[in-house]
């Protein structure tokens, strides 16, 4: 038996209601799932909907774990390139680890594949503060710094043992992490070598050498990491910073390539 004649379904209607799980019915027995900017809004419940919609200014979403905010931040990135707030070249995404921005790079390229092809999520740098600060600071070190861009090391413990080894300190190796830990607390909170023993006392810490020794032992980490032409974690984020408030072209340069700043 011929089946009944339909109208020709236009491209993004539906018929006869024959909507179902974000699907829009096309032919008898076919289907595809529904795109553009509704179909990005359609698996978030109405909080994560507000979240995505909110796609200019500074917005701030607290919320506890397990609540869906890299889910709503990703759909928010999706509805403001499908919505033609911003060119997706033009987003920087930074999170605080390694498997947040796997996570979020992950749902972009779903959400691309899915619910906006071709709008170019793929080209979303989605990275952590750490791997977005390395890249600029990798980029413009010679034009800026002049010379080869340093190299990371991944652990402190290396050159802070030979730093101790130079000032003829002898630590067992939970010292020499206790300290490297001590170490990182200042570079975050911008404390100085000569400045640490005021700062950790003022702070309450529990200094894992007494305060003076951990400063000079601070200080003389750092001489050997420059003269090792090496930077650490908390270096990388420092050093960017320093290059964007020193030279204003690479602030504007920065600046024009990402418009759109996204933390999650």
């Amino acid at each position: 038996l011929a089946a009944p004649s339909r109208p020709p379904v236009q491209d993004g209607a539906v018929q006869d209601g024959a909507v179902q799980d974000g699907a829009v019915q096309i032919g008898l027995g076919e289907t595809r799932p529904a795109q553009g900017p509704d179909a990005v809004l359609a698996a978030l419940d109405p909080e994560q909907q507000e979240v995505a919609r909110a796609t200019r200014g500074p917005v701030c979403v607290l919320a506890g774990a397990g609540t869906g905010k890299t889910r709503a931040v990703a759909h928010r990135i999706g509805y403001a390139v499908a919505t033609g707030v911003v060119r997706p070249d033009r987003i920087l995404a930074v999170t605080f680890t390694t498997k947040a921005s796997g996570e979020l790079r992950a749902r972009l390229r779903m959400l691309g594949s899915i619910a906006v092809p071709g709008a170019g999520l793929e080209q979303v740098q989605a990275r952590t503060f750490h791997s977005a600060a390395l890249r600029q600071l990798t980029h413009f070190w010679p034009g800026t710094v002049g010379g080869p861009p340093p190299a990371v090391i991944d652990s402190k413990l290396g050159v802070l043992a030979e730093a101790a080894r130079r000032l003829r300190l002898r630590l067992e190796p939970a010292e020499l992490r206790d300290a490297a830990a001590e170490i990182e607390w200042a570079k975050v909170t911008q404390v100085r070598p000569e400045d640490y023993p005021v700062a950790a006392d003022k702070a309450g810490r529990f200094s894992p050498l007494p305060a003076d020794r951990l400063a000079v032992l601070f200080a003389a980490y750092e001489e050997l990491r420059r003269e090792r032409h090496l930077i650490d974690f908390e270096s990388v984020l420092e050093l960017t910073a320093a290059i964007l408030a020193a030279h204003p072209p690479v602030a504007a340069a920065v600046q024009d390539r990402y418009r759109y700043f996204v933390v999650d």
